[in-house]
């Protein structure tokens, strides 16, 4: 071919001649352009022939080439560290990728519901690859919490129908998994379904939550089941009947509600040892939030949020209370300057084998009054001296007054107490050079706590810090040397001084020396409340 492009390159150029150029070629060159001309088609096919071979030179070696990166992808991806994570861990992985609102189904919306019963981000997931597929689709744990909300199913356009294939669909992969079940009743004819499908698993369920602002479903709360993993349930319910629904639960041991006391359902009551109950009941003589105490004999632990506004405030509660309960929580909603409803709450109780309180008032509510005398007949008609040794309180009292009720509670261990006022204007300071020298510890001397191990502060620092630091010194390295004092010291923003820096040089020396842990800073509710 070289050949004959050098003789192309020699002949003459055909462009010279011909009717526009007016020059007729010689004899010579008509020859070699007849030559020429009978020797093409043999070379333009050689031509073609070479051309087709390297093009398909060119796309073997494209597609092995394309074959070859497709493989090194592989093998990248084969050795990759996510790859070598068991599907165990992997689950785990998926797992956390759980949207934190999933299963809020308060003010859901439709599309809301469809996501939480097909887990669309599950489904996204599951589609990377074939394992994450497999994971995804075969892992029982991943689809073991359902949420239903029924009231928005009418809204749907997919219809109730499709919405139930999706739950059933759920449920199904979730196998024998312990199940969690967050449940919203609207009372519809949908809830039928809904509660039938939700009871062919009902031997997996272990935590129930139910939300209904009206009676519950008629299918839930008429059923005779066996609850056999049972063991937390969670009732936010305004009326329930004394129905049979949870009776059957021998594991169940956490129970929180909501609602007026008398429309309990039958429940276990014997072997319920935790009980959260959240209640816009008043405290009447019949139907007292307390009164559950008296059903659950087993009970440990009792948190109460307690709406006490509409209580008559000179009016003693007609119950008595008597319960072996370890840990007892207030939040407390009362009526400004109320003055007689810690008190009825006191007088209502009797607590042999307390020993942990707190009394709070609700976020943003007014704080409770602090009743010393009634305290102090509950100390003692409880036997606080020898039981009790952790105390929370919120709530408006005098620094004597608090003396007072210490002196009476030598067992106590850990102290939390914050300032506050029953408002603004009326803020009542109770840490004061009068309280902290009141818990001076004296070797030799009789002392208020004598075992207190931490003492945790919100307040206004209206005391000498020279003052609190004698207090830490006194009260370091206690208990033979062998225990460190804990000590707490959160001041209300914005700070009206600095702290002093002699008192703060000592308070450092004596952590330094390991006779104190201190912690100071401005008080953050979110952080230091649970200090």
């Amino acid at each position: 071919m070289a050949s004959i492009a050098f003789a192309l390159l020699c002949m003459p150029n055909p462009y010279n001649f011909g009717s526009r150029s007016g020059v007729c070629p010689m004899d010579s060159q008509l020859s070699k352009l007849r030559a020429t001309m009978a020797a093409a088609p043999a070379e333009l096919d050689r031509y073609d022939a070479d051309i087709e071979r390297l093009q398909a030179a060119l796309s073997r070696l494209t597609s092995e080439r394309s074959v070859l990166a497709a493989y090194t992808d592989l093998c990248r991806s084969v050795l990759s560290p996510v790859q070598r994570l068991p599907n165990e861990l992997l689950a785990d992985i998926f797992d956390l990728c759980l949207p934190d609102d999933l299963y809020v189904i308060f003010a859901s919306t439709t599309d809301d519901e469809v996501d939480r019963l097909v887990r669309r981000y599950l489904l996204q997931l599951s589609q990377v690859c074939t394992r994450w597929y497999r994971v995804a689709m075969d892992t029982p744990k991943l689809w073991s919490t359902i949420a239903v909300d029924t009231e928005v199913w009418q809204w749907s356009f997919i219809g109730d129908a499709r919405l139930a294939d999706l739950l059933k669909s759920s449920l199904t992969r979730g196998r024998n998994s312990p199940l969690t079940l967050h449940l919203g009743i609207s009372n519809r004819d949908s809830d039928v379904v809904v509660v039938e499908s939700l009871l062919e698993h009902a031997h997996r369920w272990k935590n129930v939550f139910v939300y209904s602002s009206g009676a519950p479903c008629v299918a839930l709360s008429s059923a005779m089941i066996s609850l056999d993993q049972l063991e937390m349930l969670d009732l936010n319910v305004d009326s329930w009947g004394r129905l049979p629904a949870f009776q059957n639960a021998p594991r169940l041991q956490y129970l929180a509600f909501s609602g007026y006391v008398r429309d309990l359902p039958l429940l276990p009551w014997t072997q319920i040892k935790t009980i959260v109950y959240d209640s816009h009941d008043t405290a009447g003589p019949r139907y007292s939030p307390l009164s559950v105490l008296n059903r659950a004999p087993q009970c440990a632990s009792g948190t109460f949020y307690l709406d006490l506004r509409e209580c008559p405030p000179h009016e003693p509660w007609d119950v008595g209370i008597k319960s072996g309960v370890n840990q007892l929580h207030f939040q407390l909603l009362v009526s400004e300057g109320d003055d007689a409803v810690v008190a009825n709450l006191f007088d209502a109780l009797t607590l042999p084998n307390l020993e942990a309180l707190e009394i709070y008032p609700s976020d943003g509510a007014s704080p409770p009054i602090w009743s010393s005398t009634h305290f102090l007949a509950l100390v003692e008609r409880s036997g606080f001296d020898s039981c009790l040794t952790w105390l929370a309180i919120r709530a408006v009292v005098s620094d004597e007054e608090l003396l007072r009720c210490l002196r009476a509670l030598p067992k106590l261990e850990r102290l939390f107490f914050t300032e506050c006022g029953s408002s603004p204007a009326s803020f009542s300071t109770t840490i004061t050079n009068n309280f902290l020298r009141g818990l001076f510890l004296v070797r030799g001397m009789a002392s208020v706590t004598p075992n207190l191990r931490l003492l945790s502060l919100r307040c206004g620092l209206d005391f000498s810090d020279a003052v609190y630091a004698d207090l830490l010194a006194t009260r370091a390295r206690l208990f033979d040397g062998k225990s460190v004092f804990g000590a707490n010291l959160w001041w209300f923003g914005p700070r009206k001084r600095e702290f002093s820096v002699e008192a703060m040089e000592r308070i450092n020396q004596l952590a330094l020396d390991g006779g104190i842990i201190f912690n100071t800073g401005e008080y953050n509710p979110a952080v230091h409340d649970s200090d």
